[in-house]
């Protein structure tokens, strides 16, 4: 490749939804040098990131790309995005998603892309799938790394699961899922304000959850932990549940609350874009997701100091250190989930001690430094393939 030609790179996702991998794929997008990179986002419909991409000019929707396994669709989606592509001539495709993943490299290999590139932001197969789903992502997944040149890993864990399965060899390299990191290291001047904003006391005890209202993020396992945190006698404080986030399942987790007697108790603020000052009202953090690669939010609930009770899976486990800043628990065990929470509800001292905990490095998540490393990536695979 000439050094003077600008390199073309095309970005696929399944939807622009408001989610770690979604975020920090417009922010590459939008922040790769000009100089040196053309960049374009391919995505399936809807999604609340859609409407804010920047380079509106830049941005394809493939209307047949969606997140549920649809045969039809999914061949219509495999067209869509090699049209696109064929337009484009990418000498490089960068995928990430499920779906978007398996498609998007498909397309590009029948296009014979110089380099194929795929995000593990966690694998599309997990324990808590039926058996039928996991071994349709698990065989599918082998396939295409068959023609994936290399692998962005944002998670050790992943890298291991990744070589356990052979789904890759020495073709790949660990960039962590970047973000604002900046915003995060400030607090809200006035929280008092903050807090009338999210219709909570003074007197509340907030547990915070970053979580769009999706299988994935296990939210419904969160009703059965808080309708045990909630139950009387448990604590003397007023806690309240509050996630930040929406999607298809709101309806859903609404009745489930509502059918518990509970939903007074929780906020639904829906998509919160100003989260590092939302984060400022919680005094807990908890996720009960049941697959990560490696969540934002734990990092930016650690960037906030605020202690953490996480389903015990990989990714949660390289953010958050058993008794040092919170803890793991298994997210199916509700009896245990609800005592540690209520554990560090009742013991402020105890709080604290894991909230101040200083052994940990997060500056590898700076979204700025992600995207030199992505750009490093970049010239390197462009020069090794075209050479």
């Amino acid at each position: 490749m000439n050094e003077m030609e600008k390199i073309s790179v095309v970005h696929i996702i399944t939807k622009l939804e408001l989610g770690g991998a979604q975020v920090n794929t417009v922010y590459t997008c939008e922040n790769l040098d000009e100089n040196r990179f053309d960049a374009f986002l391919i995505s399936g419909p809807g999604g609340i990131l859609a409407d804010r991409f920047k380079k509106k000019d830049r941005l394809f929707i493939a209307p047949d790309l969606v997140r549920q396994i649809n045969p039809i669709k999914d061949i219509k989606a495999f067209f869509q995005l090699r049209n696109i592509m064929k337009k484009i001539k990418p000498h490089i495709v960068h995928t990430h998603s499920s779906k978007a993943g398996i498609i998007g490299r498909v397309a590009a290999f029948s296009l014979r892309v110089p380099v194929i590139i795929h995000s593990v932001h966690g694998f599309s197969f997990s324990p808590y799938q039926s058996f039928l789903k996991r071994t349709f992502y698990v065989t599918a997944e082998k396939l295409v790394s068959k023609i994936t040149g290399h692998f962005v890993f944002v998670s050790n864990d992943d890298i291991g699961i990744a070589l356990g399965k052979k789904l890759i060899k020495e073709n790949y390299t660990l960039i962590r899922s970047g973000f604002p990191y900046k915003k995060f290291l400030e607090k809200c001047a006035d929280t008092k304000t903050l807090r009338e904003k999210y219709d909570l006391k003074e007197e509340d005890f907030v547990c915070g959850i970053i979580a769009p209202f999706k299988q994935q993020k296990g939210l419904f396992h969160l009703v059965e932990i808080a309708e045990r945190v909630l139950a009387p006698g448990k604590t003397q404080k007023n806690v309240v549940f509050m996630i930040t986030g929406d999607g298809q399942l709101r309806g859903a987790m609404e009745a489930a609350l509502q059918e518990r007697n509970i939903f007074q108790r929780f906020r639904l603020p829906g998509f919160v874009f100003d989260i590092e000052n939302a984060v400022d009202v919680f005094d807990l953090g908890v996720s009960t997701a049941l697959w990560e690669g490696l969540p934002q939010s734990l990092v930016q609930l650690r960037l906030k100091k605020k202690a953490v009770v996480a389903s015990d899976i990989p990714g949660n486990r390289e953010v958050i250190k058993e008794n040092e800043n919170g803890f793991l628990v298994d997210v199916r065990d509700y009896e245990t989930f609800a005592e540690r929470i209520l554990y560090l509800v009742n013991n402020d001292q105890e709080r604290e001690r894991l909230a101040g905990f200083a052994g940990e490095d997060l500056s590898p998540w700076d979204a700025d430094y992600m995207v030199k490393e992505q750009e490093k990536l970049y010239k390197r695979l462009s020069t090794d393939y075209t050479d």
